[in-house]
């Protein structure tokens, strides 16, 4: 049985900064497992291809836990500490206009690149096309078996992924893996996910792309904690997507109802007025003519039918209707029937409770090993806060596996 003094199970994000960071401290007895034929297959795809791997405003307040705090992870290794990482491997970053960091390549598989590269020549062992089917501790030693060959070490990184994105390997067994040593799992949920919602709500919608603001209302009609969020929702024949629902998906349930303000730059009493006094000006425009460009033309006849308005009804006679109008605009309420699942997730919310973690993420259940990235009961929001967090939990667990080597 080959021996090393850490394994790290899983070759995404963080798995990768675990290795190269122990690399970087002159800790070279490490083995890096991973069931795909190649490192950072995720990774590649993230940003939608181009690489969104960290953002200006990281905090904890951007990440959601039902067990604890990103506080003290973050503050250990953060933003600054990430791009200073990732320059030395030899990357060009720069932010976007809303806060992004992207590489200058703008290509995700670039990103990987510098690992793959880094980790060729680090002297660390690195093995694809293994996956891991079993994990124990026998006294001090951890030992590890994959399809084909048994392995032991002192420490032991699980960095498997969730379930979000199976394509890529993300196939959940990193959770049994973690029960394996006591731990238990939060209820699992797929996050930054398009959403599905009742046909009726969407009918005549699909392929529409607006500037909105949106929010949550639950089954029982109480706001969620973070009511509002603004930037692109993308309708679908199935339901919503864009940036502002994935940032959004987080949050919902079920059931839950999602409102969206179609106008989030004017307030209803200015709309109101317009429509008041366009119809007077005009009272023999058709009813679709009074809401162009106010607007988009779909959303419009959305609009008037959902307030019982046929198009070809007269500004005239629209009086008692200017209210209803102008708050299905600033408040278009479409109800949710679930998710499109973990096939199209990004992201895994839920996992191991952070409780079950000390700030270095070693587990409190079993010395000497540390469950790290998306396995962790922890999931950020739609920007970079996920890539980071995973680059973040790599690199603290391998400051304590030195410190603890010391």
């Amino acid at each position: 049985m080959e021996k090393y003094s850490t394994i790290i199970v899983g070759g995404g994000p963080a798995g990768m900064m675990c290795a190269l960071c122990l690399a970087q401290k002159n800790i070279r007895d490490v083995l890096l497992l991973e069931k795909n034929d190649r490192l950072g297959k995720k990774l590649s795809a993230t940003g939608n291809g181009q690489g969104n791997v960290t953002n200006a405003d990281v905090s904890a307040s951007h990440y959601f836990s039902s067990s604890g705090s990103a506080d003290a992870v973050l503050a250990a290794f953060g933003k600054e500490d990430l791009l200073r990482f990732l320059k030395d491997l030899g990357g060009l970053f720069s932010e976007d206009g809303e806060g992004r960091f992207y590489p200058a390549s703008r290509q995700a598989s670039s990103v990987t690149d510098l690992f793959r590269f880094a980790l060729a020549e680090s002297g660390i062992s690195v093995r694809t096309g293994e996956k891991v089917t079993s994990a124990k501790k026998e006294g001090e030693l951890f030992e590890v078996s994959t399809e084909g060959n048994s392995y032991c070490s002192r420490s032991l990184v699980l960095a498997c992924g969730g379930k979000a994105s199976p394509h890529f390997g993300s196939d959940g067994s990193g959770y049994a893996l973690a029960e394996g040593f006591g731990h238990s799992v939060t209820p699992l949920a797929p996050s930054l996910v398009r959403l599905r919602a009742e046909k009726e709500h969407i009918r005549g919608l699909k392929g529409v792309r607006c500037d909105c603001r949106v929010c949550i209302s639950n089954k029982r009609g109480a706001s969620s904690a973070r009511p509002l969020l603004r930037g692109d929702v993308l309708f679908t024949d199935t339901g919503i997507s864009g940036d502002a629902v994935f940032r959004l998906s987080a949050f919902v349930r079920e059931g839950d109802t999602v409102g969206i303000d179609f106008l989030p730059d004017f307030d209803g009493r200015e709309i109101a007025a317009l429509l008041r006094e366009k119809a007077e000006r005009y009272p023999a425009m058709r009813a679709e003519d009074l809401l162009r460009c106010v607007v988009h033309g779909a959303v419009g006849r959305v609009m008037l039918r959902r307030c019982g308005v046929g198009p070809d009804e007269r500004a005239a006679s629209l009086a008692k209707k200017i209210s209803a109008l102008t708050s299905a605009i600033k408040g278009y309420a479409v109800k949710i029937v679930g998710t499109e699942g973990f096939a199209n997730a990004q992201v895994t919310k839920g996992g191991v409770p952070l409780v079950e973690l000390d700030e270095s993420l070693m587990s409190r259940k079993a010395d000497g090993l540390y469950i790290v990235g998306e396995l962790a009961d922890i999931d950020g929001e739609c920007g970079g806060y996920n890539l980071q967090w995973a680059f973040s939990s790599g690199a603290v667990a391998a400051a304590a596996i030195r410190g603890r080597a010391m």
